[in-house]
């Protein structure tokens, strides 16, 4: 059974057995994995503290077939903020779920993961629905399922100022070629979806934003992640409760 480090961050856990879980890590050498974490769920296991929701740790595996194996795991950052702020909590776990879904598991993405680690820090200092906003438009984007605001589907011309937008298609609309049944997409949505998008963790620009603004661009993106998926994302009924 071969053994092999990975710095890796928990997106997922479930009990597993008597004492036991199994783990959705996403690591920085072989992407998203699931792992089997034996008795991690007795207090004095050395895996207990890390085994837990947003951790960020040094670890080392044991491959196996259907799953690997968490052999030992050191603690780089709990993240324990997201504990103490039950929006910021819920809103991280939207994130995870929305990773979990969409990103493949076994394909190597450093740069995402370098993301994913400053993302869990923003949840900890910003707004952390602005925060969940960017984090799941750059996921969809990772996995090559972003929709097109920048530019008009149908014809490709860059988009300034008012435009519209059709969620069945995926994307903006000029006033030339605007069907019968595409939204209204202001200037200002718009704006925003495209900052967010691109949105520079390590160095965020300062951001004013409406806050019916805001709601119209979770709106949309919200959509087409249940459309993707085709089923409730379960981390939902969380959210919910909390707005």
């Amino acid at each position: 059974m071969a053994l092999y480090g990975a710095e890796g961050i928990v997106l997922g856990a479930r009990s597993w057995g008597e004492a036991d879980k199994v783990m959705t890590i996403f690591t920085r050498e072989r992407g998203l994995l699931r792992a089997a974490a034996f008795g991690c769920r007795r207090p004095r296991s050395p895996l207990a503290g890390a085994m837990q929701m947003f951790v960020h740790a040094d670890l080392q595996f044991a491959e196996g077939g259907r799953l690997e194996t968490v052999k030992t795991a050191s603690v780089r950052a709990h993240h324990a903020k997201l504990s103490l702020d039950l929006s910021a909590l819920a809103y991280a776990t939207f994130v995870a779920e929305v990773i979990r879904e969409f990103l493949p598991e076994g394909v190597v993405d450093e740069e995402f993961f370098d993301r994913l680690s400053a993302i869990l820090t923003a949840f900890e200092t910003r707004n952390p629905r602005v925060t969940a906003l960017a984090a799941v438009l750059q996921t969809l984007a990772a996995a090559g399922l972003q929709q097109s605001y920048g530019r008009c589907l149908h014809c490709g011309t860059e988009i300034t100022g008012d435009a519209f937008f059709h969620a069945g298609e995926g994307g903006a609309l000029c006033p030339s070629c605007r069907t019968a049944d595409a939204a209204d997409f202001p200037a200002e949505l718009r704006e925003l979806l495209t900052g967010l998008s691109a949105l520079n963790w390590a160095h965020p620009a300062p951001l004013s934003v409406r806050g019916a603004t805001l709601m119209a661009a979770e709106r949309i993106v919200l959509a087409h992640v249940q459309e993707l998926t085709g089923h409730p994302l379960r981390s939902l009924d969380f959210l919910t409760q909390l707005t």
